[in-house]
């Protein structure tokens, strides 16, 4: 994982998931799962959480994002 300014790039293999950025301020969601592409797919209250959300939704992300 490469950190990028705010956020943390998520690669399986050679292949570059998805980013989590961690949103400043106050909230219930201050973690932001992204595409590669910067669309938001998913907020969550922490990092781990994100990061599990992540690893089970990799296949789906893919598709979606590489067709």
């Amino acid at each position: 994982m490469a950190e990028s300014g705010n956020s943390e790039e998520i690669w399986i293999g050679d292949v570059h998931v998805a980013n989590i950025r961690e949103e400043h301020g106050h909230g219930d969601r201050p973690f932001r799962v992204e595409s590669v592409n910067g669309k938001l797919l998913k907020e969550l209250a922490d990092k781990h959480a994100a990061e599990v959300w992540i690893a089970l939704h990799t296949d789906t992300i893919t598709e979606r994002e590489l067709g």
